[in-house]
């Protein structure tokens, strides 16, 4: 995310602007909601944003139901801000971004693009967040940390969907009457954000126009014991290593150095690379890099008797065959999709050691997974929710009797008052792939994931993208795309290309027609180069010429390898 540098509101000759900019704070918006709006202010702002000067726009902030919970007895409300340039600057269009984690930031309206490194803003676009219906003074300790507001219906409602339409709402509004001109809308997303963006398809298809959605946790409550599972495996397996933690529990960081997860990325790479037309360290054709392929090379790497560095323990290997394995229940039934094998496997940026194992020097484990199952599991998921103290969270993850859950997430996650709404199981579930409503409207669906992406994985929206394509066939394709980023983590990171223009693609699709085949990315670091992101199934075939140019490769066709 980019941070402001600074800011100052303009004095002076604003052409009627802060006039104007004020009157939204009188707009009836209120009314127009049928919800309580308290508004923090309205101004013309300047400023700068990581060394580049903004344009002049109208800032507002506001609270959309501020409220006192009947439950916690804390003040929640949905928080938003918005920020319209300047007529001389605005380019007619509205974005809305989506969130991350389990949202509770206090929004800016100034984030950055996933895959992209500007903000909406200083490309023209009137822009807005919400952080979701809580916040950081929601949080407690001893209710889970930062995810207590799950104790609270009304906190469930806003983050599973509510928050994100009143937001929509309340931004196209308030633009209208700033503009007062007709303007195209778009949704960008990542990871939450991107399970938003499904959202907005799905059940408020006449928002926008145009939708991208990146690696989207719209099965999240499945996933979330498809963690837990992974880390009771590593547990294990640090174990069977004698890897204690200071604190007591398995040191899961210490399972795989870095040095290990090369070998298994080298492992990978000679079963899998050459199969785009190049051996690049990418594995850009995923459906031909089969667990069969992956596994017997792995095993050529396999250590004969002590541990060595360049050798990896039979059950090291097992471990990682089991964490890219499916996941199902004590039924047999599948809970979550496996993974994809991939390169950046290596990556420690937003990848499977930040994800999985956590900072191998570190005294004992900072995983992600490790330290943010249990909360959603026991007081999001969970209804009602199962207070804890936050220090618990690892313990609790590491028993958590994932097996024991059903495989329909309407019934492993219900609601205590039986309203849908207030399901994780049902309202967090957003895998419908009943669009007609968002096609008959002309909207365009973008979605993109990252073949290394260690949390949720390449499957699950690939699998998404097959039931449209049951659903439309060859239709799809007129209103929903989707792209693979061969060596990229959740959301950015990896050895990869993460860096591409996915909003100026939404846009000519939407305002041009011209649908995507292929959308250009780079990589900037440890090397700069371009790969070209084909539409699926195609994947870039390398056909000749300089390697470090999307050009030189091409789109192809592939079938998958079992």
């Amino acid at each position: 995310m980019g941070a402001p540098a600074a800011f100052a509101p303009l004095s002076g000759d604003t052409g009627g602007a802060d006039t104007r900019c004020e009157a939204l704070l009188q707009s009836g918006l209120s009314d127009t909601l049928g919800t309580p709006v308290a508004f923090d202010g309205a101004r013309i702002e300047s400023g700068e944003w990581e060394g580049q000067a903004l344009p002049r726009h109208c800032r507002i902030e506001g609270r959309l139901n501020p409220r006192t919970s009947p439950v916690d007895g804390r003040e929640y409300a949905v928080a938003f801000v918005l920020r319209l340039p300047l007529e001389d600057v605005w380019n007619g269009r509205f974005v809305q971004l989506g969130g991350g984690g389990s949202n509770g930031a206090t929004p800016t309206a100034l984030d950055t693009l996933f895959a992209s490194n500007t903000t909406p803003l200083l490309r023209g676009f009137a822009v807005i967040d919400t952080d979701g219906g809580h916040n950081a003074s929601n949080a407690d300790p001893q209710a889970g940390g930062s995810a207590a507001f799950g104790r609270d219906p009304q906190a469930r409602r806003d983050h599973f969907f509510n928050a994100y339409d009143m937001v929509a709402r309340t931004g196209k509004f308030l633009a209208g009457q700033f503009y007062d001109a007709p303007m195209r809308s778009y949704f960008m997303g990542c990871s939450e954000g991107g399970r938003e963006a499904l959202l907005m398809a799905q059940r408020f298809p006449e928002h926008f126009d145009g939708i991208a959605s990146g690696a989207p946790q719209f099965l999240q409550p499945m996933q979330s014991l498809s963690s837990v599972r992974g880390l009771q495996i590593l547990a294990k397996e640090a174990r069977a290593q004698g890897l204690m933690a200071p604190d007591g529990l398995p040191a899961i960081h210490k399972v795989f150095s870095d040095g290990d997860l090369l070998l298994a990325a080298n492992a990978i790479a000679a079963a899998c690379d050459g199969a785009d037309g190049l051996v690049d360290g990418l594995v850009s054709n995923f459906r031909q890099c089969s667990n069969t392929q992956v596994m017997a090379r792995l095993r050529a790497r396999e250590c004969t008797g002590d541990k060595r560095a360049n050798c990896l323990l039979p059950s090291q290997i097992e471990t990682l065959e089991a964490l890219h394995a499916p996941v199902r229940n004590a039924a047999g039934e599948p809970i979550y999709v496996g993974y994809p094998w991939d390169t950046g496997i290596t990556a420690k940026s937003a990848g499977f050691r930040a994800w999985w194992l956590g900072d191998y020097a570190k005294p004992a484990s900072n995983s992600i997974r490790l330290h943010f199952s249990s909360n959603m599991l026991r007081m999001v998921w969970s209804d009602p929710a199962e207070p804890f103290a936050l220090d618990q969270g690892p313990s609790i993850a590491l028993a958590y009797p994932y097996a024991l859950r059903p495989a329909n997430p309407a019934v492993a996650w219900p609601a205590r008052s039986g309203d849908p709404d207030e399901a994780a199981g049902v309202a967090m579930i957003n895998d419908d792939p009943d669009l007609d409503a968002f096609r008959a409207r002309s909207g365009k669906l973008l979605l993109w994931a990252g073949a290394a992406d260690a949390t949720h994985s390449l499957y699950q929206t690939q699998g998404y993208v097959e039931r449209l394509t049951e659903r439309y066939g060859a239709q799809r394709d007129t209103f929903a795309r989707f792209f693979v980023a061969p060596g990229v983590g959740h959301c950015r990171g990896g050895p990869g290309p993460d860096q591409a223009d996915l909003l100026g693609a939404l846009v000519d699709w939407v305002e041009q027609g011209t649908a995507p085949d292929a959308i250009v990315a780079r990589a900037v670091a440890p090397q700069s180069y371009a790969r070209p992101l084909c539409s699926y199934p195609a994947y870039a075939h390398y056909r000749g010429g300089p390697v470090d140019e999307a050009s030189s490769f091409s789109c192809t066709l592939a079938e998958p390898t079992s």
